[in-house]
């Protein structure tokens, strides 16, 4: 699945406004796409942009309305200030296995007229699509602070340790509960499981939210809200930071004052939110080698505090301080990217290539595609399936005894702990989604797998009531000929595959891979109920041959 822009609603008169310059809406609609949109229309006052994936910063009409300021309005970068706060939040021990990222923020004096609260709660759901991977990786509370008493605490709490009220009900509900019944228990429960569960409480013991799933009424906002309290919780405290950072830098440009909320943490104290810029280094040369333009290093420098940067130059070097909004700034190349866009990429001009080349398909590739289309005509429907995989699917479920594999150190879940030695655990998996559709089912991949070099695969599976070894080894004969490979059969014992109705495929003295029929214990481990045929090949070693 490819990652869709978000589309974005911005209002022409809040984006007046905000960015403090007056011009009409067809200047917006043709000056924005120039920073990393595509204009989708116009009504009522409201334009609708799609924007680029790396700038969350501009998933609301005040990050857009910011980056117009610093590129057309003549502003210059100043530092956000936040205030020492005087409320803390506690973090308790059980929380680590749990959901173990929180940072916080207080934004006092906040306007929520004329949209703002509208924006506020777009932006919310945009960066939980997108930062926050549908708010597992990130998930964002909004709470009215005059309806909350501090301190705050964050733990984990059984399925029916708590009861609390979620929005969107009007009744009790347990955290179990709220995971079976609410709608949004229902949509984001798998991110949490079967418990313990985060909760965010006040000192009174009200529930504030039930990260990542829902709030509580107690803190609900509306255009009355004031004083506004904001947790973000996660798995990447640099993803939580950043989202933090964004919602606040929003809130100072509407106006609001920035309060620090105290953290402590493993017994260990901190001040949130971190809103510093942080400093990058690079030279005209670099930038020069990537935009192919002739800037000096003041020139540089001056594009980049159009976009937004605190830049300076010293010592043959240019000093640019990135905003803390500013997710997508990894390399000097980004640095040169912003250089270009204040630049004018319709300023660039036109020019041929230094360098004239023929392009064509590497040989492996070619021979893949050969491969493909084959199989595309003898009716088998090409799939593509994860590279991680977990140790039970490829070793215990495939009746493999344990070997060395590639594995992560840190993985996310159990399905994500190695790379993979095998393509067949993947098509049993896809098979298994499927299950409930008509038979007969044949897919097959072209894949690379870890074994423990890495090396390119083939593999192919059938499945139906009549499956049987005739059909694999008539697939195989099928490919030899129309490859032109000398394949050669021998007996085999492999576990994954019938005794008696299995062979070894080889070419010369090489074992090139398997096939048969799948042994009855494997399709019962991957709750299937039909025969299954199928086959592997190592392609790396069957491609030096030919």
């Amino acid at each position: 699945m490819g990652v869709r822009m978000p589309v974005i609603d911005v209002r022409t008169d809040d984006l007046v406004k905000l960015s403090g310059i007056e011009k009409d809406a067809d200047w917006f609609a043709s000056t924005i796409p120039m920073v990393g949109a595509s204009f989708e229309g116009m009504e009522a006052g409201v334009m609708r942009f799609e924007f680029f994936p790396n700038r969350p910063d501009h998933y609301s009409v005040e990050g857009v309305a910011r980056t117009l300021s610093f590129l057309h309005g003549g502003r210059r970068a100043g530092r956000y200030e936040v205030k020492d706060g005087s409320v803390s939040l506690s973090v308790a021990a059980s929380i680590e296995a749990v959901r173990p990222v929180i940072v916080c923020a207080i934004a006092r004096n906040v306007d929520m007229s004329n949209g703002a609260l509208e924006s506020l709660i777009e932006l919310q759901e945009k960066l939980h699509l997108t930062v926050g991977r549908r708010r597992k990786k990130v998930s964002i509370g909004l709470h009215n602070m005059s309806a909350v008493k501090p301190p705050f605490a964050y733990a984990a709490v059984g399925a029916d340790e708590v009861r609390f009220t979620p929005l969107g009900m009007d009744e009790y509900l347990t955290p179990g509960e709220i995971i079976v019944r609410h709608e949004k228990g229902r949509e984001y429960g798998w991110i949490v499981g079967h418990g313990p569960y985060p909760l965010l409480t006040d000192a009174t013991g009200a529930v504030l939210s039930m990260p990542p799933i829902i709030n509580g009424t107690v803190s609900v906002l509306d255009e009355n809200t004031r004083n506004l309290f904001i947790d973000v919780t996660g798995i990447s405290r640099a993803a939580c930071q950043g989202v933090l950072n964004i919602l606040c830098s929003n809130l100072a440009d509407r106006g609001a004052s920035i309060e620090s909320v105290t953290i402590t943490q493993n017994g260990t104290s901190t001040a949130s939110p971190d809103m510093r810029f942080r400093h990058m280094k690079t030279t005209s040369r670099k930038i020069n080698a990537v935009t192919g333009l002739k800037l000096h290093d003041e020139e540089n420098a001056e594009y980049l505090r159009r976009m937004g940067y605190a830049a300076d130059t010293a010592g043959g070097q240019i000093v640019a301080d990135v905003p803390p909004y500013r997710l997508d700034i990894l390399h000097e190349v980004d640095l040169a990217e912003d250089i270009a866009i204040a630049h004018g990429f319709e300023t660039f001009g036109s020019s041929k290539p230094a360098y004239q080349t023929n392009g064509s398909l590497l040989p492996f590739t070619g021979f893949s595609e050969m491969l493909s289309e084959l199989m595309s005509g003898y009716g088998y429907v090409q799939c593509l399936t994860f590279m991680l995989a977990s140790r039970k699917s490829n070793f215990e479920m495939m009746r493999m005894e344990p070997a060395e594999a590639v594995t992560l150190l840190n993985p996310v879940t159990e399905d994500t702990e190695i790379m993979r030695i095998s393509l067949l655990p993947g098509l049993f998996r896809l098979l298994e989604a499927n299950k409930h559709n008509e038979l007969p089912q044949r897919v097959f991949e072209i894949g690379h797998v870890q074994s423990p070099e890495r090396r390119q695969f083939f593999a192919a599976l059938s499945t139906h009531p009549r499956a049987t070894f005739s059909e694999s080894k008539s697939l195989i004969d099928a490919i030899g000929r129309d490859l032109k490979l000398e394949l050669t059969y021998s007996e085999a014992s492999d576990p994954r595959f019938i005794e008696g109705r299995q062979m070894r495929i080889g070419a010369g003295h090489e074992v090139m891979g398997h096939v048969g029929e799948i042994h009855p214990e494997i399709i019962t481990n991957f709750n299937l109920f039909n025969p299954i045929v199928g086959l592997e090949l190592d392609l790396t070693r069957i491609k030096m041959l030919r």
